[in-house]
């Protein structure tokens, strides 16, 4: 195929040599041409392949060569659907050789496609036996502490494929076997240990069937360290593990893990890192599993020591519920500035809780808003515009019941302006399109009526505040 893009780059490759090599540069002229074409055709792996591997031999490469080289060609191949199993073999070599490919000290873009070639693996016509092998093969791979991350990741996105290919439910019993028996054997490792809890995220991702077959020694590992970087890594992995829907089982299991994260955001000789971490963990578990924040908080009493003065403390509160913040700590929320801009998080978490607006009722005024920054003022203004009354009843402490009773907050939420920026007019539209979805009883048939107005000449998308807006006719009238 003479037009064929991939035959074109080959030709390019097979005319380099280490005293001619390469830019990166010239490479992305050949690699828009593959771009324009579309979808790699079966065989364009057997085009390229070899001329980008005796180009990744050469000494001097420069790395952005390397990196386009396989990053922007051999990548989307493998990640096209196009590639088979049979043609990774013939040109790249089987799956022991790829494997050893990874192993061996040769060019890290070179392990990096090597292991994209291994996530082609074919496990519907393997034998089971063979398949254990090969994921075997792949996983111990983890346990070399100096592969590059650039490599990690990419064995990462290897599993994440076999677990959601057809064949996962022969292939996932696999994947957690050969990794609790590398937990086993390296568990003392604080670079396997991570590595195994990135791994073990991709598992739990992929829990349509439940989770009961993850075991323990996946998902329980020790926070506190000498090792500072270890630390944050296994916070960072226990904040991740909330942001998945998982059984309440899985958080019994590691409650012992949140609440060494708790020991560490109490300790006096915790430094700032530490306690930012842990701060942002223990905030997401009041968030979504409040039942064991709240057993840990009632040991610990870490809500009722909170101050607008700590930067740790400070993380906590824009994440913590503000039901909770009502409940355990009242004088944080009667005292507090709500004219502080440096607060504004803060405050709009207060905003979506009516125990939280009760306790702020005499300071939350048009006065002392309007004090704040407007992007702030409209940030705020947003979350009570969404806020209900908590108890699903009309009471006047509904946000928006609240929003409409400072008619000079209102105005500058209704009072477009041909001075406000493209980020201003968004959220003046988020508030307006949030204002919009209230009942006229609740707010009143004369804000309903200003609201619709703002509604429908509102432009909320373009940088020009001043484009004509299509009338609109009330023919109810």
């Amino acid at each position: 195929m003479a037009d064929d893009p991939y035959a074109a780059l080959a030709a390019f490759l097979a005319a380099s040599s280490d005293a001619k090599i390469p830019s990166a540069q010239a490479c992305q002229l050949y690699i828009s041409a593959l771009r324009l074409a579309g979808t790699p055709h079966p065989g364009a792996l057997t085009a390229v392949w070899p001329g980008i591997a005796r180009v990744l031999q050469f000494r001097s490469l420069p790395s952005e060569t390397a990196a386009v080289l396989v990053d922007d060609v051999i990548d989307p191949i493998v990640a096209s659907g196009s590639l088979s199993w049979t043609e990774v073999c013939a040109v790249a070599g089987s799956a022991d050789v790829l494997i050893g490919t990874v192993a061996a000290d040769t060019h890290d873009k070179i392990r990096q496609a090597a292991v994209g070639f291994l996530s082609c693996f074919d496990f519907a016509t393997a034998a089971e036996d063979e398949s254990e092998h090969v994921l075997a093969g792949l996983l111990a791979l983890i346990t070399r502490e100096k592969l590059s991350e650039g490599v990690v990741a990419r064995i990462e996105k290897a599993v994440d494929k076999f677990l959601t290919h057809p064949t996962s439910s022969s292939v996932r019993p696999l994947v957690i076997r050969q990794l609790s028996e590398i937990r086993l054997q390296f568990g003392s490792s604080a670079v396997v240990a991570s590595r195994i809890q990135g791994l073990s995220l991709i598992i739990l991702r992929h829990s349509s069937a439940g989770v009961d077959d993850v075991p323990e020694n996946l998902i329980c590992f020790a926070v506190a360290s000498d090792d500072i970087l270890a630390e944050l890594v296994t916070i960072q992995f226990y904040e991740s593990l909330l942001e998945l829907f998982l059984p309440p089982s899985i958080f019994y299991s590691t409650k012992p893990a949140y609440l060494e994260i708790a020991d560490i955001y109490t300790s006096s000789s915790a430094i700032g890192l530490e306690r930012t971490a842990a701060a942002r963990a223990l905030g997401r578990l009041a968030q979504t599993r409040s039942e064991i924040f709240a057993d840990i908080d009632a040991s610990l009493h870490i809500t009722k020591n909170l101050t607008l003065r700590d930067d740790s403390d400070r993380a906590i509160l824009t994440l913590v519920p503000g039901d909770y913040l009502a409940e355990h700590n009242p004088a944080l929320l009667r005292g507090y500035p709500i004219t502080s801009a440096s607060l504004v998080d803060i405050t709009c978490n207060l905003m979506r809780s009516a125990l939280a607006r009760s306790l702020l009722s005499s300071s939350l005024t048009s006065q002392n808003l309007l004090r704040l920054p407007v992007p702030d003022l409209l940030r705020v203004c947003k979350e009570l515009a969404s806020a209900s009354s908590g108890d699903g009843s009309s009471s006047s402490n509904s946000g928006a019941q609240i929003l409409v009773s400072m008619p000079g907050v209102m105005d500058v939420v209704l009072s477009k302006s041909g001075k406000m920026g493209y980020e201003l007019m968004r959220l003046r539209g988020d508030v307006v399109d949030a204002l919009y979805e209230v009942s006229e009883e609740l707010i009143g048939p004369y804000w309903a009526g200003r609201i619709r107005e703002a509604k429908m000449s509102g432009t909320w998308g373009t940088n020009d505040s001043d484009v004509p807006a299509v009338e609109v006719m009330d023919s109810t009238s």
